[in-house]
């Protein structure tokens, strides 16, 4: 029996000073069938050169550049990866984050279905020289669950979060819960992995590999850099509270966590905005 194709899709802008890094993991991958979808967002750098090179390097890989006519943005560029790919399972990943070498195969071993979504442990680096002093080797979302509901109380029980390359995701739950939100610039990623978390029948997590999370500074797709991504946030976080409404919860310790987030950012960056999101700031009534 054939073994399932991962597609392992990857938008990217402006990263070729850590695209190499990347892609090196994703060569390195201890499972050998993948297909690995790189989207350019229009960058301005050697990007397109150094894809040149690694798609000779490995014809697993393939360069596609976001088509003008389609919005830009990360989310943007993730939508048309899956419409190019064929994999059973899709691992999203940043252009400038790692997988450890045993992700896929762990992962895929791990799997039991097609609405049970798999995780891992992870870490945060800024230099590949450490991934011990930001590793998160205590995680109380570090388990199985058997409801996707119960990952989202225990990350805001608990003030955790995963980031994207965490998971490894079955097509067929992409399918039911929807593509990425095109309209949305910051925290699209929490907003797309409540609607998969809140589909998944089980959460399945594996102990024996993990992911690594680049922190780079101003510059990563979930930072406040200008009120733009401030409204986004927001949006985010209200769409990400109509989809638990949904599941009968008005109101919901994960979402009561976003919102603190978000007015900390704004106390600190924006404090002229809190008047125009107060009525989203403001707590629901249990």
């Amino acid at each position: 029996m054939s073994k399932p194709l991962v597609s392992i899709i990857i938008p990217t802008y402006n990263r070729g000073h850590f695209l190499g890094e990347t892609l090196d993991s994703v060569i390195d991958q201890t499972y050998i069938n993948w297909e690995c979808i790189l989207v350019d967002d229009g960058s301005s750098d050697y990007t397109e050169e150094l894809m040149e090179f690694y798609c000779k390097v490995d014809k697993r890989i393939s360069f596609s550049k976001r088509p003008e006519e389609k919005p830009k943005g990360a989310s943007s560029c993730r939508n048309i990866g899956i419409n190019l790919s064929k994999g059973d399972f899709i691992q999203f990943l940043d252009s400038d984050d790692l997988l450890r070498e045993g992700k896929l195969e762990k992962q895929v071993e791990l799997s039991a279905g097609d609405s049970v979504l798999m995780t891992c442990k992870w870490g945060g680096f800024k230099k590949k020289t450490d991934f011990t002093s930001r590793f998160k080797y205590e995680y109380h979302s570090y388990r199985d669950f058997r409801k996707g509901i119960n990952l989202l109380k225990t990350f805001g029980k608990r003030n955790e979060f995963f980031p994207l390359h965490v998971y490894l995701t079955p097509r067929k739950l992409i399918e039911q819960a929807g593509l990425w939100n095109e309209e949305l610039t910051n925290n699209d990623d929490a907003e797309f992995f409540t609607r998969i978390i809140l589909a998944a029948k089980r959460i399945k997590f594996t102990t024996e590999t993990a992911v690594y999370y680049r922190y780079s500074g101003s510059d990563k797709l979930s930072s406040f850099t200008n009120e733009e991504r401030v409204g986004s946030a927001v949006k985010s976080w209200e769409l990400i509270e109509e989809h638990l409404m949904k599941f009968g919860m008005e109101t919901h310790v994960y979402v009561r966590n976003g919102k603190k987030i978000i007015l900390n950012l704004l106390l600190d960056k924006y404090p002229h905005l809190i008047n125009r999101y107060a009525s989203f700031l403001k707590p629901r009534k249990s």
